[in-house]
């Protein structure tokens, strides 16, 4: 169960990382399918760390009161959401929100993970944290080239909604 636990929440740090990285696989596509400027796609960029900045603040005690099996995978819903409507979006309003929900929901990543860890493991096994960050960092090299191919096999949005 604990290798369960180990491997969902890391998967989770993983998706992190790969949404922070996505924007500059997307950007080309997304100035040109919706005529997105630099300063649009800039703001679209802080939205996700804007949104994932300000869930911190009541992420403790949500985690200390709900615990980390329910926050992390609700908030993960939201960054689902999140894709989606980021994928279907036809502007850049409808583009901005879906970015602000990704980040939302991507907020409980590394603490919702190090939570539930210090639940599941022994004090001994402090190096799960380390592993966590070590894997989970591999969400941001798969946003690159896998990711570009990926674009390139189904177009943007059927990477973010398919």
């Amino acid at each position: 169960m604990a290798a369960r636990v180990f491997l969902l929440f890391t998967l989770g740090y993983f998706l992190s990382y790969f949404y922070r990285s996505a924007n500059a696989v997307l950007a080309k596509d997304l100035s040109q399918d919706l005529g997105l400027g630099p300063a649009e796609l800039g703001f679209m960029t802080s939205l996700f760390y804007l949104s994932f900045a300000a869930v911190q603040l009541p992420l403790g005690s949500l985690l200390d009161r709900y615990g980390s099996r329910i926050i992390t995978p609700a908030l993960l819903l939201v960054a689902s959401l999140g894709s989606v409507v980021f994928g279907l979006a036809q502007g850049f309003p409808t583009l901005a929100l879906g970015r602000a929900l990704i980040g939302m929901g991507m907020a409980a990543a590394l603490m919702g993970s190090l939570k539930a860890f210090s639940l599941w493991f022994p004090r001994t096994y402090a190096t799960v944290s380390t592993l966590l960050v070590g894997l989970g960092a591999t969400g941001g090299l798969l946003a690159a080239t896998p990711l570009a191919l990926l674009k390139e096999a189904m177009g943007w949005r059927g990477v973010l909604c398919g």
